[in-house]
């Protein structure tokens, strides 16, 4: 995965170098996607749980899966795949109260898949 990453060349230099990757050099390589104080690691992580849990779980899985298959794709088969789920997700609960809340001025309220 870590060509996938940083690109092949950095991956080839991580790799020989065997150097340690502080923080910041992780956040530019795209190790990591946010770096924060010590000691806010738990805080930061609950704050960034619970806008996760307030979002769409069908959204956020139908991405998931078309970003893991992009690799796997050319553009215009990707570009289909992307409707079709797109139309499916519109088609779901969370998809349709989506909607609904957009055309309403409101935020959304999604099903919770977690009790």
């Amino acid at each position: 995965m870590l060509p996938r990453l940083v690109g092949l060349a950095r991956a080839l230099e991580i790799i020989a170098f065997d150097e340690p990757i502080n923080a910041d050099r992780a956040l530019r390589l795209a190790l990591v996607t946010r770096v924060c104080e010590n000691g806010d690691s738990v805080q930061n992580a609950t704050e960034l749980a619970i806008e996760l849990a307030g979002r769409s779980l069908t959204a956020f899985g139908i991405a998931k899966l078309l970003l893991n298959e992009s690799f796997d794709n050319g553009l215009e088969s990707h570009m289909e795949k992307e409707r079709e789920g797109i139309a499916w997700s519109a088609s779901q609960p969370d998809g349709l109260e989506g909607i609904n809340a957009f055309i309403e001025k409101r935020a959304p309220i999604f099903g919770k898949p977690f009790v």
